[in-house]
């Protein structure tokens, strides 16, 4: 039984694709297998993959799938332990596999593992890192721990999700929502923290890169609403707490720099409660301990 496999999930970027499956080729360990799962609307990266990979295992969707869809066909075809879904745009540090795995095997009873990233944005990188941590790990207990990290006034950053590796026995029939719009992935990841531990690596293992073909440059306001509906659906899990960060940040503040007419319904409705958020906020000691533990790591990194 394989232990780990890779999919590289590609879509019309033959040029970023010959960089990420580069990088998984240079692995320091070769406890894995790699596959090309290719949902593009052109044969430019079949042709790149005949001709500069012929020995990699590679499939092509015909007919071309709906992105979340192209995800859970990857997931349903999974044999291995572990699996991770990473992305045509991003690139694998040398040491990924090695030390995931090793992680693996300090975790086996967990359902998901992701690591911390290094920025590229639009071709230079960043100071900052996509997570800041003072502990080699983070576990993480709960769906609403992880909600904290996403939608948290205070929070100190995230796991990249091309970095997450899944626990094929854990996940069991579980898959993205495909209704869910752009938000699929975190709701996902928060239905998969409702059935067992995430484990999130303080080392940088992959590099995420930010440019302008990026997928996630792309969203609506029906996403976020979608999104609000899951969390509404989720709230007693999630905490009232997740609902209000998420509104404030992700809704009302939205609609406040549309600069609707100021007798516009919608942006009386937004700047009441974006109002009321803020007092409330200022009150609540978890925001003071999160803001002091955000600039005691900043500091700490700096």
């Amino acid at each position: 039984m394989e232990i780990l496999t890779i999919y590289i999930i590609c879509h019309n970027r033959p040029d970023y694709a010959r960089q990420a499956i580069l990088s998984v080729i240079a692995q320091t360990s070769n406890e894995y297998t790699l596959k090309v799962s290719d949902n593009s609307s052109t044969d430019e990266v079949e042709r790149m993959m005949r001709e500069e990979f012929p020995a990699i295992h590679y499939i092509r969707r015909v007919p071309m799938l709906a992105p979340l869809v192209h995800f859970n066909y990857c997931i349903e075809e999974a044999r291995s332990d572990f699996f991770c879904l990473f992305h045509d745009d991003d690139l694998l540090s040398p040491d990924f596999v090695a030390t995931m795995n090793a992680c693996l095997h300090a975790y086996p009873m967990a359902i998901a593992y992701a690591c911390n990233a290094v920025i590229e944005n639009r071709g230079k990188q960043e100071s900052r890192t996509s997570f800041r941590s003072f502990r080699e790990l983070e576990l993480i207990t709960s769906a609403r721990d992880l909600a904290a990290r996403y939608f948290s006034r205070s929070q100190s950053g995230i796991a990249p999700f091309p970095s997450y590796v899944y626990n094929r026995r854990m996940v069991a029939n579980q898959r993205l929502p495909v209704n869910s719009g752009k938000y699929a992935d975190v709701a996902w990841l928060l239905n998969l923290a409702q059935a067992g531990l995430i484990v999130w690596l303080n080392k940088p293992l992959m590099t995420y890169r930010i440019h302008g073909g990026n997928d996630s440059n792309i969203e609506s306001m029906r996403d976020r609403l979608r999104f609000l509906a899951y969390l509404k659906e989720n709230r007693v899990i999630l905490g009232p707490k997740i609902l209000k960060d998420y509104r404030c940040s992700f809704i009302y503040k939205r609609i406040e720099r549309t600069r609707a007419a100021p007798s516009s319904r919608r942006l009386r409705i937004a700047l009441s409660f974006i109002k009321r958020y803020r007092w409330s906020r200022w009150i609540r000691l978890d925001c003071y301990t999160a803001l002091a533990v955000r600039a005691l790591i900043k500091c700490v990194a700096e």
